[in-house]
């Protein structure tokens, strides 16, 4: 067998591994698309659950690293066995560029990556509870 065959037979492993330790499906409860009713005075839940977006400064190339932290103004999501962040999705201008998929107790809800800003107008974030449901971020650059 050559070696590239065997990397790429160990990469499949590795992620035929991944996919059979992800949570169980049934704990998520609510896909239900939630509206924050009041964005000046958000309740502790509606914190506890929106996206928070930092921008950072753009590279030479455009590139600026953004980080989606889930919790704002101090109040964090929990992340244990029954009650955690499952995915969390970026977009640039409404097309998906990067997402995170997140076990309970084992992470908690934080999404980094490296974007090219150059010509983005909005970024949002959106954060899917398993027990409250997804909620969304938006900020405009």
């Amino acid at each position: 067998m050559l070696r590239r065959d065997v990397l790429k037979l160990a990469a499949i492993a590795a992620l035929a591994t991944t996919y059979a330790s992800a949570y169980d499906e049934k704990l998520i409860v609510n896909k239900k698309k939630m509206e924050i009713k009041d964005p000046a005075n958000m309740t502790e839940l509606e914190l506890k659950h929106s996206p928070e977006i930092k921008v950072g400064a753009a590279d030479a190339q455009g590139f600026s690293l953004v980080e989606v932290n889930i919790g704002q103004k101090g109040v964090i999501h929990p992340s244990i066995d029954n009650h955690w962040i499952y995915e969390i999705e970026l977009l640039a201008d409404g097309k998906k560029v990067a997402d995170v998929s997140l076990e309970p107790t084992t992470s908690r809800g934080f999404l980094a990556a490296r974007i090219n800003t150059k010509d983005v107008k909005t970024l949002s974030a959106i954060a899917r509870c398993n027990l409250h449901g997804e909620y969304t971020a938006s900020i405009n650059l």
